[in-house]
């Protein structure tokens, strides 16, 4: 057997994690693009044209990587 997969430095149970999710939801005339830390309301969630569907969304995933950093300490 292998270590873990990720492996963490500050060992199991020593932070919080920062879950964030993206979701694209293909329509067939445009998509909806949804981006969420955890269980909180949605920091993004826009319809958008296909071929827009990741534009913008690097800096709505960073901004709630931030905000969950910063609600861990």
């Amino acid at each position: 057997m292998t270590g873990p997969l990720y492996p963490s430095h500050d060992g199991p149970g020593a932070g919080r994690v920062v879950e964030v999710t993206v979701r694209v939801m293909v329509g067939a005339d445009r998509s909806t693009v949804v981006v969420r830390r955890g269980g909180e309301p949605a920091i993004l969630h826009e319809v958008r044209p296909h071929g827009a569907e990741a534009d913008g969304i690097g800096a709505a995933v960073e901004a709630a990587v931030l905000d969950g950093v910063k609600l861990s300490k």
